[in-house]
C-alpha cells in the first residue's frame, strides 16, 4: 500500500508538472499573439499616412500640368516632389556656360556662413525666411534650382517647402556645401589663399 501511494503521488507530481507546464506554455504563446496583435494595429493605422505621402506628389504634378507646367517624368515615376543630385554633377553644371546660365543656385544658409564659403554665384535665402521672400526673389521660370545647405537637413527642408509651391524644377544638393566638388568663394577661401601666397613669398630661395 505504501508503495502504491508513493506511485500515485510521483504520478500526480508529474500531471500537475505537465499541467503547470501547459498553462506556462499558453501563456507565452497569448502573450505573443497579444504582441503580434499590437504590432499589426500600429502597422494599419500607419496605412494611411503612407498611403498620403506617396499620393502627395502625384497630385501636385497633376496639379502643376494642369496649371501648363512641364515636371519630369522622372519625378512622377519616382513620385519624388524634387530631384537629388551630386556635388559633382552640379559642379558640370556650373562649369559649362551652355548650362549654368540655366541654373539658379540657392544658398538656405545663415548670412554669417554664406559670407565665409559658398557656391560662386549662389543667392541667399536663409530657409528661415524662404517664405515669406521665395515669390519676390526665387524666379519659378528658371530651368533648374539648385538648393543646398552645409549639410543637407536645411536644404532638404527648403525643398520639400518649395515643391509644394508650385516650383517644378527643384534639384537637391546632396550632403550640402560638404559635398559640393567645384569651386568655391568667400571670406575663408580668400584668407586660405592669401596665406598660400604669403608662405610662398616668404620662403627663401634656394641659391645654385
Amino acid at each position: 500500500m505504501d508503495s502504491l501511494g508513493v506511485i500515485a503521488g510521483g504520478v500526480g507530481l508529474c500531471v500537475t508538472g505537465v499541467a503547470l507546464w501547459s498553462v506556462r506554455r499558453l501563456h507565452q504563446e497569448l502573450s505573443r499573439m497579444k504582441r503580434e496583435q499590437y504590432y499589426l494595429e500600429q502597422k494599419v493605422n500607419a496605412l494611411p499616412g503612407k498611403i498620403e505621402s506617396a499620393v502627395e506628389p502625384l497630385r501636385i504634378h497633376t496639379a502643376l500640368l494642369a496649371r501648363g507646367q512641364r515636371v519630369s517624368d522622372t519625378l512622377i515615376r519616382n513620385g519624388q516632389l524634387y530631384h537629388e543630385i551630386s556635388g559633382s554633377e552640379a559642379a558640370q553644371w556650373l562649369s559649362q556656360p551652355s548650362t549654368a546660365s540655366d541654373v539658379f543656385v540657392l544658398d538656405v544658409r545663415t548670412n554669417a556662413e554664406y559670407a565665409k564659403q559658398r557656391i560662386p554665384g549662389a543667392q541667399l535665402i536663409p530657409v528661415e525666411d524662404l517664405e515669406m521672400r521665395h515669390q519676390a526673389e526665387l524666379p519659378i521660370e528658371s530651368d533648374k534650382i539648385l538648393v543646398y545647405c552645409a549639410g543637407g537637413d536645411r536644404s532638404r527642408l527648403a525643398c520639400d517647402f518649395l515643391s509644394r509651391q508650385n516650383y517644378p524644377n527643384i534639384y537637391h544638393l546632396k550632403n550640402g556645401l560638404q559635398g559640393w566638388m567645384g569651386p568655391v568663394e568667400g571670406d575663408s577661401s580668400g584668407a586660405l589663399i592669401q596665406i598660400a601666397s604669403k608662405s610662398r613669398v616668404s620662403s627663401p630661395s634656394r641659391i645654385s
